[in-house]
């Protein structure tokens, strides 16, 4: 079966001009012949990368799994976003939390999805009108995150039940120690610690910290990635606007949200939210060495998730099984994405 294009696109929300890639591997786009099909995927990207981090995947997702001589009825349409304030999204016009983020996202998806997404470059200024506590519309989705994008999963599932039939997380990391941020308004400049040097060893600092373990290709689309995101950051911090953070996201609140609406019945449509987490055993390695407890915080991850069932876990390894797995490992992370989705007739 020939893979899905990936068209780009961009789209106006609350919170800025917001970037996104998608691929869709559906026969039609007419939101009535798809009620019954699989429902589509938003990907969200680690810090500090964009949606390149799923460029490969997208078409691989889009198409279900499906092999060769296949029809597209098992195809699917997955979007991956540019958070705002990374990529090519533009920054949010005041600080806010990554609850505020992901609404922005989810509402900007079910826009695109509405206008024909396939082919969709732009939308109108009322993309994020509804109310963005609550997900008013009729798309459910799958959610699929790497590090930082793992919050985005968990916040869009543990906030709107239902919505959201599974998570996906590739490297769930989190701090024990985190309480949120609360999302202000400009106060001033915030200092930042990336400093521009004159002979511009600032740059070659930014290949040098991941040569280790990335080929200078791939090397090249992160270190693109993360001086879109410093540039971002310079501009936002000047005006005294942040954005929340891995190190501030309450991991381990929303996950107890999650079993709470799963044990109150607030799941809509009696449907709770299926997990699956994914190891990448290098990257657990990486950061058990970075004094990070890579390892041990995979572990709780799970054991939390577990604890109340619709948990599964998968481990990818060998030595492209880093933090960046989803580059590259892109057939064996797309193929236990969609042997998870499949078994749950997702």
């Amino acid at each position: 079966m020939k893979l899905p294009v990936t068209h780009r696109g961009m789209i106006q929300t609350a919170l800025g001009a917001v970037f996104y890639l998608i691929s869709d591997g559906r026969s039609t786009t007419d939101t009535a012949a798809n009620e019954h099909r699989r429902p589509p995927v938003l990907c969200f990207h680690m810090s500090p990368r964009s949606s390149d981090e799923f460029s490969e995947v997208l078409p691989l997702l889009a198409s279900g799994g499906a092999g060769a001589g296949s029809s597209n009825e098992g195809g699917r349409a997955v979007i991956a976003f540019d958070i705002p304030g990374y990529g090519a999204s533009e920054n949010p016009p005041r600080s806010c939390t990554i609850d505020e983020l992901s609404d922005a996202c989810l509402q900007a998806a079910d826009s695109i999805l509405e206008r024909g997404a396939a082919l969709a470059t732009s939308a109108s200024d009322d993309a994020t009108t509804t109310d963005q506590n609550q997900h008013q519309r009729g798309h459910d989705y799958v959610a699929i995150g790497s590090l930082l994008g793992n919050y985005f999963c968990l916040s869009l599932a543990a906030r709107h039940p239902g919505a959201i039939r599974a998570g996906i997380l590739a490297n769930p990391w989190f701090n024990p120690g985190a309480r949120g941020m609360t999302a202000s308004g400009g106060n001033g400049s915030i200092p930042d610690s990336f400093v521009l040097e004159d002979d511009g060893s600032h740059l070659a600092g930014l290949h040098a910290k991941r040569s280790t373990w990335l080929d200078n290709e791939l090397n090249l689309r992160v270190v693109r990635s993360e001086i879109e995101y410093l540039s971002n950051r310079r501009v936002r911090y000047a005006k005294g606007i942040s954005i929340e953070g891995g190190n501030d996201y309450n991991f381990v609140a929303a996950v107890e949200r999650i079993h709470r609406n799963k044990e109150s019945g607030d799941d809509e449509k009696g449907r709770p939210c299926r997990f699956l987490c994914l190891k990448g055993a290098a990257c657990a390695t990486l950061f058990d060495a970075f004094g990070l407890d890579g390892t041990e915080r995979f572990e709780q991850a799970c054991r939390m998730f577990g604890s109340n069932g619709g948990l599964e876990v998968v481990t990818l390894g060998g030595e492209r099984s880093t933090l960046n797995l989803v580059n590259q490992m892109p057939e064996e992370f797309a193929a236990a994405c969609n042997e998870f989705l499949s078994g749950h007739g997702l």
